[in-house]
């Protein structure tokens, strides 16, 4: 926990929580906690339910605590600063269109070096400054995009904090998001009011709580599928509702521009790194930054209990104890999803073999069926030429199985598709587990 801002703690809040004005107002940059498709900015994608994200980051920011006696040095030659900071997020999926997220920020070292005798902001103690709970829903949207809101509350933990005053209350703010998926590219624009619950100013210190603020961020992504890696670039910055005075050489608003890349380790890690820098001298805003982190994405916990799912004309899956229960007449579809081969092979999971038994059985039930076509699809992980003879593969060896559960060979055939059809975001966790799967299409 951090005691007494000796003076000043630039930390003015600039993320949201996703629009990039949450933080304990010296922290400008604050990773989603979803770790979705950005860094900072929000996507209207949410947390499939019983999904979890866990991600720690790391950043170390140069020059952005305020100085309040030389007010005009603006390149700030004769002070310098740098402080390090970690995030540990946790995110989880509730409801469809539905996730919450609780972020803890904290203050790991700082350095301040002037060689002058001027009145600057500097944290008495390193520690927690901040606990940061939010919810996000989605109101429309499907794989390619969609509209949302995320409401952020920030529960400040720094003693003596200038920006908030005494007896300050939380900071709550309500973002608008919106996203779009264009090919490889993704965009994201987050929009919101921070509502800043200020208290009283703390005696002998020159600095007003900040009222208000207007947030705004943008972010847009390239997916390079060959190296399994999201190119990403933001801009995140807010103003205040009423104009204020701020007697340092640092304004009030701020923007800043970050650049970075996501990486897929894995299947379910993946590690960002990357840089930013003030636009212009904006209160939080560094000199320049740097930043790394890692998040790490795992679930459901409570699995479906069908294996094969019956999926209906818009390609959704229908809920129901027993996609076997009744005869279906004219086409069918369904989907197998989740672990079904072992883990780069195309040898048939004991469980998946389990479910294509009951599958045969279906369909040899009367009046039978005139043919079945499987498809193998895979997520982006690997090259493409790979995911397409893996698919093949895959699609074969189902092939076999339904063949050995006495279903006739002519009248089944397999197909593989690699990565060519996605149906989720290959530049997540949760859109490669719906990539990776296995369709059946049925005619009676």
């Amino acid at each position: 926990m951090l005691r007494g801002l000796s003076l000043i703690v630039l930390l003015f809040s600039f993320s949201s929580a996703k629009a990039n004005v949450v933080g304990a107002d010296t922290q400008n940059f604050n990773p989603t906690p979803d770790g979705l498709d950005f860094v900072t900015v929000q996507s209207s994608e949410t947390l499939k339910p019983g999904i979890f994200n866990l991600g720690v980051f790391v950043n170390y920011a140069v020059n952005s605590l305020p100085n309040y006696e030389d007010v005009s040095n603006g390149d700030r030659t004769n002070f310098r600063d740098s402080l390090t900071s970690s995030d540990l997020n946790l995110g989880v999926g509730i409801l469809d269109g539905w996730s919450v997220g609780f972020s803890m920020p904290y203050l790991l070292s700082q350095s301040v070096d002037s060689d002058v005798n001027s009145f600057r902001g500097e944290f008495a103690e390193t520690g927690l400054t901040e606990y940061r709970l939010n919810t996000k829903v989605r109101f429309t949207g499907d794989q390619d995009g969609g509209v949302g809101a995320v409401l952020t509350a920030n529960f400040n933990q720094i003693e003596n904090n200038p920006f908030l005053g005494e007896g300050a209350g939380p900071t709550v703010t309500l973002e608008l998001v919106a996203d779009t998926t264009v090919g490889q590219y993704a965009m994201a624009a987050n929009v919101g009011y921070r509502l800043r619950s200020e208290g009283d100013q703390i005696v002998d210190v020159p600095v007003e709580p900040f009222g208000d603020q207007m947030i705004a961020s943008a972010a847009v992504s390239y997916l390079l599928t060959e190296y399994d890696t999201k190119l990403i670039g933001e801009v995140f910055g807010s103003i205040p509702v009423e104009s204020a005075d701020f007697a340092s050489d640092r304004d009030v608003s701020s923007m800043e521009l970050l650049l970075g890349l996501k990486h897929d380790l894995n299947r379910k890690l993946a590690w960002h790194a990357g840089a930013g820098t003030e636009i212009y001298q904006g209160s939080s805003s560094p000199d320049w930054r740097l930043y790394t982190g890692l998040n790490y994405s795992f679930g459901p916990v409570k699995k479906s209990q069908n294996i094969i799912t019956r999926v209906n004309d818009r390609d959704e899956i229908i809920v129901e104890d027993d996609p076997f229960a009744e005869i279906g007449t004219g086409s069918e579809s369904f989907v197998a999803r989740d672990v079904l081969f072992k883990f780069d092979s195309a040898e048939v999971d004991e469980a998946f073999r389990e479910a294509l038994q009951r599958m045969a059985d279906y369909l040899r039930r009367p009046p039978g069926f005139k043919s079945l076509v499987i498809e193998g699809h895979t997520d982006s992980i690997g090259s493409a030429a790979y995911n397409l003879k893996l698919s093949q593969r895959r699609a074969d060896s189902v092939r076999r199985v339904l063949i050995q559960s006495g279903l006739s060979a002519k009248k089944v055939r397999a197909v593989g598709y690699g990565e060519s059809q996605p149906i989720g975001d290959n530049g997540n966790f949760q859109g490669r587990k719906l990539n990776r799967r296995v369709e059946f299409s049925v005619t009676r």
